[in-house]
């Protein structure tokens, strides 16, 4: 057995961070995807700490680190091999955010990491889940977590709320738009609903019937960027009625950093993510109605503030440093 090398966190490593590109991943930075925007910022914070960095990511993508695109179509297995093939000659650890785990599949004679972003088992030497909640789920309580963090100087702040609620994400069944127009009908209150139509059925038989009867109902397409942030920060109420096991819901930290509140439905990781406003919690559709007409919300400055002492790119940062150097200890010790 070899012996264990405590490493100090001062130590400067070189890291590979590898995002799938297969089969729909955006280029980064990303004003569309979760998932590209925690990779690059937790990527450009790692470079900003002095790490040398190699992010492999999709065509286009940009980043203060050694960039390597991948050809285009690659997937799954094709991934690991190419990320393998194309490694710099000494990696002190690999960071993997493919929803496949590619990487960490094949258990590399290089220490790897694999943040299961997305509610899937995977059997893994060293996952990390995005909430407590999603390593009790799918890891057993084994493995790490580490809450995804952002980049808080990129989001505008307004204390001028207009009076609408929002829903904000993609329009499928288990998001809880339904519920969401539910909470408006209950309450005679204007909503609008922005994302992409995952499900063209359900959105023509099940959602746009419901627009078209309520004149105080809008849907606005797929939205990002200033747009995104202009309905977030001067909504009255951002709705996050999730009906699933959401492991993280980045949008709710998106809502309070802009300083518009969030109710959301208490279903996968919204208790951890709401946990300091435990009054925007909801029980049921008909709770989150009444208290959208009683409109008792924390200030925008101390949703903010919030956001500041817990999900920042900074924070998650830390969390993953941590995680590294515990991982490459206890692999210089096998």
């Amino acid at each position: 057995m070899k012996k264990s090398i405590k490493l100090p966190i001062s130590t400067k490593l070189t890291i590979v961070q590898v995002i799938s590109n297969y089969p729909k991943a955006q280029p980064l930075p990303s004003i569309k995807g979760g998932t590209e925007k925690i990779v690059y910022e937790l990527t450009e914070e790692l470079v900003r700490r002095g790490h040398k960095v190699y992010l492999f990511a999709a065509q286009g993508s940009r980043s203060k680190a050694k960039l390597i695109t991948y050809p285009k179509g690659l997937r799954h297995e094709s991934i690991a091999r190419f990320v393998l093939k194309n490694l710099p000659k000494r990696v002190d650890i690999i960071h993997d955010h493919t929803f496949r785990s590619a990487l960490g599949v094949t258990n590399p004679k290089i220490p790897t990491v694999c943040t299961v972003h997305i509610p899937v088992k995977r059997r893994i030497k060293y996952p990390v889940y995005v909430s407590k909640r999603a390593r009790h789920l799918m890891g057993n309580n084994k493995g790490f977590y580490v809450y995804n963090g952002i980049n808080t100087h990129e989001y505008e702040f307004s204390t001028k709320k207009h009076l609408y609620l929002l829903y904000i994400g993609r329009i499928i069944r288990n998001k809880g738009v339904l519920q969401a127009i539910q909470v408006a009908e209950k309450t005679g209150k204007t909503l609008i609903i922005a994302g992409p139509v995952k499900s063209s059925k359900f959105f023509q038989r099940e959602v746009k019937p419901r627009i078209r009867k309520n004149p105080n109902i809008h849907y606005v397409g797929p939205v990002g960027g200033k747009v995104k942030q202009q309905l977030i920060k001067h909504a009255e109420c951002v709705l996050f009625p999730t009906l699933w096991e959401e492991p993280f819901g980045l949008v709710m930290v998106e809502s309070l950093v802009c300083g518009t509140p969030v109710l959301a439905l208490r279903n996968g990781a919204v208790p951890e993510v709401l946990s300091g406003f435990p009054n925007l919690i909801c029980k049921s559709v008909s709770e989150m109605a009444v208290k959208v007409r009683q409109k008792k919300y924390p200030s925008p400055h101390i949703l903010r503030e919030y956001v500041h002492k817990r999900f920042t790119n900074k924070k998650m940062t830390d969390s993953y440093l941590r995680i590294y150097y515990k991982v490459i200890q206890r692999e210089s010790g096998n």
